[in-house]
């Protein structure tokens, strides 16, 4: 019993001291990146070969081009509280060494057109995730993000959220098309530290108005 315990312990602190990497790691970045003179505005637009306004024929085709996926090999599904459908598919490698994701593309409830990409790397994507490879994944692409400009409004770097969520990036471009990179690490009694890890970047096409279901005045 001492055994586990301990061994427990051990792997909390890891995970305390992978987040203090992150953060670092971070710091470091944003300090060159506000220093830099060459960068340029950000344009999120979608997700690849994927851009926000795509009816599901074109994100078929857009997903058959980035990742050479079949159409029998994506997943379809549908989000009952937001009435909005979704297409979903597994991806090995999205840059060398992140690991396996899910990638998430979301139809608006009105419109039927992409409003929101999603990647998610840990759980639900594995189910033994690898703390040190997820974190190392967040970093990198913190540092991706911050080669660019965004708007001060609504602008975040590493903000914890609340206990074990941070908020490693986001940023909004000149539209106020918004990327989200948000880390979740629960702690539950009964979990291993780490074992539900789940690292999620988002590209939303109107955060503040989506195209989702909503219930008006005057509904009820």
């Amino acid at each position: 019993m001492h055994r586990v315990n301990f061994v427990k312990q051990v792997l909390q602190i890891s995970i305390v001291i992978f987040f203090l990497f992150l953060f670092s790691t971070i710091c470091s970045a944003a300090k060159i990146t506000d220093t830099a003179n060459s960068r340029q505005w950000a344009t999120i637009d979608g997700f690849r070969s994927a851009k926000f306004g795509f009816n599901e024929s074109s994100i078929f085709r857009a997903i058959k081009k980035d990742f050479q996926i079949n159409k029998k090999a994506v997943s379809r599904g549908k989000n009952s509280s937001e009435k909005t459908t979704f297409l979903m598919i597994d991806v090995k490698d999205l840059f060398v060494g992140s690991g396996p994701s899910k990638v998430v593309y979301i139809f608006g409830f009105k419109s039927k057109k992409l409003i929101q990409v999603k990647v998610v790397w840990g759980r639900p994507a594995q189910k033994k995730p690898d703390v040190e490879k997820i974190v190392s994944v967040a970093t990198q692409l913190s540092n991706y993000f911050s080669q660019k400009i965004y708007q001060k409004n609504g602008f975040v770097s590493h903000k914890k959220i609340s206990e074990g969520i941070i908020l490693v990036f986001q940023g909004r471009d000149k539209k106020g098309r918004t990327a989200r990179l948000l880390l979740s690490n629960p702690k539950n009694k009964d979990d291993k530290a780490g074992e539900n890890i789940t690292l999620t970047l988002a590209y939303i096409e109107k955060p503040e108005d989506p195209d989702v279901f909503k219930i008006k005045d005057g509904d009820f």
